[in-house]
């Protein structure tokens, strides 16, 4: 069945902040984490019942409407029970509840009624007690046409209160959210009621998920893009302008290549790399879209490879052997990027976190360019991406095999 999403912002914020559903997580609305959050685990449109719509919630709807998530707005009970058909299944963000994208795609996994719970181990907070030894975790799965029958019978009465016991009533499958303990899962489930409780949802967001990246992104790029994305968060900044601006870096490091400025070419590559790595946190903080094979990665990842190119023609001077090792190394790296991508895709595994990428390449050259040793540094380059694509290329094979 279908799956579609309800989020309420009606309640006021415990500090006089305003509603809920405006406090910022990671920059953004806590309403719009939400949504994403929907979106991610196939909500098909989402409906934001809400009874006032402030300006900070307008800009977050616009934002959402802008990629591509379908969002309504309904101002009463019986208007967002409306826009949903009886056979959906409907998402149940209580007012200010977010937990892991894990924990709600194994809500959304199974059929409706459904309750995502805690046992008297997780975290303190102002949780729902459904028994003794649970809490209701402030998400719920119930069918389009349960949503409707709770509403035609709300009267005075709290709508997720209400939609709770029916649902505890008709014997709802249970979810703990520790279930995925072990599972990269390192959002808790909260119910935010105060700007301190946002700032919280926040620090938890960081915990990201990094496999599949490489030894410079995970070792040196990431915590330095966590302190700078501390000093830009609560700002109005997109994601995608500090990539923008990292691939911008790594262009101009190609006609500092062909001139033979070495120093100053590869200090804008890791610049450019560190403006990439910020981008990318921020986007993974707001859930907004950046996976490691994505277009802006591969722009950038092609303007470092013309950037080689340009320094081996540079170095065509004192022979031929720079030009061939750089071209062979180029054309390596593009056979382990498919390659690399074919094991994501069909396996869902992925490559050694020592594996070369573009911003290894940089870094190795480093020391070379240095002591001014640039063609053993070329050779070790092409050295080091050629011993990457037979390890990436052994892990392919070894899938295959053990299907086979």
């Amino acid at each position: 069945m279908a799956l579609a999403a309800l989020i309420a912002a009606v309640r006021e914020a415990e500090d006089g902040n305003g509603l809920v559903g405006t406090l910022p997580v990671a920059g953004r609305t806590l309403i719009e984490r939400q949504a994403r959050l929907a979106a991610r685990v196939g909500a098909e449109h989402v409906v934001l019942l809400v009874e006032r719509l402030p300006a900070g919630l307008t800009g977050a709807i616009d934002r959402l409407r802008r990629d591509g998530i379908a969002i309504d707005v309904a101002r009463s009970a019986g208007d967002a029970a409306d826009r949903f058909h009886p056979d959906e299944r409907v998402l149940i963000f209580a007012d200010g509840a977010v937990a892991g994208a894990g924990a709600i795609e194994r809500l959304t996994a199974g059929s409706a009624p459904a309750l995502l719970t805690m046992g008297e181990g997780a975290p303190p907070g102002p949780f729902e007690r459904i028994d003794a030894a649970t809490r209701w975790a402030g998400l719920s799965l119930v069918s389009g046409d349960m949503l409707r029958k709770t509403v035609a019978m709300l009267g005075d009465w709290d709508l997720h209160s209400t939609l709770l016991r029916r649902a505890v009533g008709a014997s709802a499958r249970r979810v703990d959210v520790a279930d995925g303990a072990g599972l990269a899962e390192a959002f808790p489930a909260m119910l935010v009621r105060s700007k301190a409780g946002a700032r919280a949802a926040t620090e938890a967001s960081f915990a990201v998920d990094r496999s599949g990246e490489g030894w410079p992104s995970r070792l040196l790029y990431a915590p330095a893009a966590r302190l700078l994305v501390g000093l830009v968060i609560d700002r109005n900044l997109e994601s995608r302008w500090l990539r923008w601006a990292g691939i911008a870096a790594a262009l101009l490091a190609v006609p500092a290549m062909l001139k033979g400025w070495l120093l100053a070419a590869l200090v804008l590559l890791v610049a450019g790399a560190l403006l990439d790595a910020t981008g990318r946190l921020l986007a993974a903080l707001r859930l907004s879209p950046a996976t490691p094979d994505d277009r802006l990665a591969l722009a950038r990842a092609g303007a470092m490879a013309l950037g080689l190119f340009a320094f081996a023609w540079h170095r065509m001077e004192g022979g031929a052997t720079s030009l061939v090792v750089g071209i062979a190394t180029i054309a390596v790296m593009l056979a382990m990027a498919r390659e690399r991508w074919v094991l994501r895709r069909v396996s869902r595994l992925s490559a050694p976190m020592w594996v070369a990428d573009a911003d290894a390449l940089a870094l190795l050259f480093l020391p070379f360019a240095l002591v001014q040793q640039t063609q053993p540094g070329l050779i070790a380059l092409g050295l080091y991406a050629a011993a990457s694509f037979s390890v990436v290329q052994h892990r392919l094979v070894g899938w295959a095999r053990s299907i086979g």
